[in-house]
């Protein structure tokens, strides 16, 4: 399969039609697989902001454009398959960044708590290869925005997070970021060929409680000290 026809074949799947099987080629490499996600996110209603993560703090961090659709307020109920939360801090951009420059903290006007909801277009994504599910848009399926304050927040390593299902605590951390810095994932993401960082846009930080599956129906909480809180609720 080629990488335009993987983006075809995606884009259906975004669309409603079938899941790409996980034994599909993935692309070749990160930067084809970069390529894919944003011929999707042009498809899918452009660029609202964009997800970075790494592993470790010495991981050269991946990411992804959010498409501005899945960027949803804080309440919105959502129908997932997957139903994969990630709780997280995002950041909104308060200026363009001229292409070429580096992301900085100075570049940003607020902090907000975010829900990451992760959902797949493929059949097994246990199974799918890593450069697959990063084609895939890294497996979003739609960002939940709380409310933004003004800086300052608190470092990745001071943010106390707790995410609830049905008001009982699934996951509850302190500095549960891997990533280590927001610079660390600020300066990956300010590599990636071709971005371009918009007024407004989000960026989101990557999960501070791992990734949890919610049943069905579930209404999911989640805070950060000293943030906020933000919520969603899944269909039955």
């Amino acid at each position: 399969m080629t990488d335009s026809t993987l983006t075809a074949a995606l884009l259906a799947a975004w669309n409603g039609g079938p899941s790409v099987p996980a034994t599909t080629a993935p692309p070749a490499d990160e930067t084809a697989a970069y390529a894919v996600q944003e011929a999707l996110a042009a498809s899918l209603g452009g660029i609202g902001g964009w997800k970075v993560g790494a592993a470790s703090p010495t991981t050269p961090p991946q990411g992804a454009p959010l498409p501005a659709p899945c960027l949803i307020p804080s309440g919105a109920t959502f129908a997932g398959r997957m139903r994969g939360v990630e709780l997280e801090l995002a950041l909104r951009l308060g200026r363009d960044v001229p292409e070429g420059a580096s992301l900085t903290l100075a570049d940003f006007d607020a902090a907000l708590p975010v829900l990451e909801l992760v959902e797949t277009r493929l059949d097994v994504w246990a199974a799918a290869p890593a450069l697959l599910k990063l084609a895939d848009l890294g497996s979003h399926g739609a960002l939940v925005l709380g409310a933004p304050i003004p800086a300052p927040w608190p470092t990745l390593a001071e943010l106390d997070a707790e995410l609830r299902f049905d008001g009982a605590a699934v996951a509850h951390t302190v500095g549960g970021s891997t990533a280590g810095t927001l610079e660390h994932l600020l300066a990956g993401l300010s590599r990636r060929p071709g971005a371009r960082f918009r007024k407004g846009q989000i960026i989101t930080t990557g999960a501070l409680t791992g990734l949890l599956l919610a049943p069905a129906g579930a209404a999911v909480t989640g805070r950060l000290a000293g943030i906020g809180e933000v919520s969603a609720r899944f269909t039955p």
